[in-house]
C-alpha cells in the first residue's frame, strides 16, 4: 500500500466516524429534548426562603444529568458531568485544559468517540456566552468532539431575538459544529434554536 492509498483509507475512515456519530447526535439531542421536559420547577428555579425563586446552573444541570441518566438504556456512550480534563495529554497548554463542562457525552479512553461537550446557561445568565461558544469551538476542533451543545433555560422571550444574543457575543463561531438547544418553560422539551448568520 503506497502513502496514497493509506491517506484515502483514512479519509474514508473519518467519513464512516462522521456519519456514525451524526445518528448517535440525533439520538443524543432526542434524550435531552425528553429529559429537559421532566425537570421539574423546583430544579429549573431554585426556591429561595422569603424569595422569588432563582436560576441556579448547577441544579439544573445536575437534574438534566439525573434525568438523562434515567433515561439513557443501553445508549453506547457515557454520561460525565464535570469532568476536568487536567492530566490529558490532549488538553495540555490549550485554552480550556482547565475547563470543567458542564456535560461530556463519550467513550473514555477513547478521542474517536467523543461525542458532545454540553454547556448550559440560563436565561438571566448569559453574559459569559462567548467563553462559553469558544470553549465548545475548542472542544470541537481540538479535543475531537463531534458537536458542542449551548442549553439554555428559562424565559429569554421569542426565539429570534434570543438567537440575536447568542450569536452577538461570539460573532466567529462555527455553529455548523454547535448546537443551540432552548428550554423556555418548566414541562417543555429542549427544542433547537436556529443561529442565524450575522449579515
Amino acid at each position: 500500500m503506497d502513502f496514497d492509498d493509506f491517506e484515502e483509507l483514512m479519509r474514508a475512515a473519518e467519513v464512516r466516524r462522521a456519519a456514525d456519530l451524526e445518528g448517535f447526535f440525533a439520538l443524543l439531542l432526542d434524550l435531552i429534548g425528553n429529559a429537559s421536559a421532566r425537570i421539574r420547577a423546583d430544579y429549573f428555579q431554585l426556591p429561595v426562603a422569603d424569595a422569588d425563586a432563582v436560576y441556579r446552573e448547577r441544579v439544573y444541570c445536575y437534574e438534566l444529568y439525573h434525568q438523562l441518566r434515567c433515561l439513557w438504556g443501553e445508549f453506547p456512550f457515557s454520561l460525565g458531568g464535570e469532568i476536568d480534563k487536567q492530566g490529558n495529554p490532549h488538553f495540555h497548554g490549550g485554552p480550556y485544559a482547565a475547563s470543567v463542562p458542564d456535560l461530556l457525552v463519550h467513550v473514555p479512553g477513547n478521542m474517536d468517540r467523543n461525542l458532545a461537550i454540553v454547556e448550559a446557561k440560563s436565561a438571566k445568565g448569559l453574559g459569559g456566552t462567548g467563553d462559553d461558544l469558544r470553549k465548545l469551538g475548542w472542544f470541537c476542533n481540538s479535543a475531537r468532539y463531534f458537536r458542542g451543545v449551548f442549553l439554555i433555560y428559562g424565559d429569554a422571550g421569542e426565539s429570534g431575538r434570543l438567537s440575536a444574543r447568542v450569536r452577538r457575543p461570539a460573532p466567529d463561531t462555527d455553529f455548523s459544529r454547535i448546537l443551540c438547544l432552548y428550554h423556555r418553560r418548566v414541562g417543555d422539551r429542549a427544542e433547537q434554536l436556529q443561529i442565524l448568520r450575522a449579515v
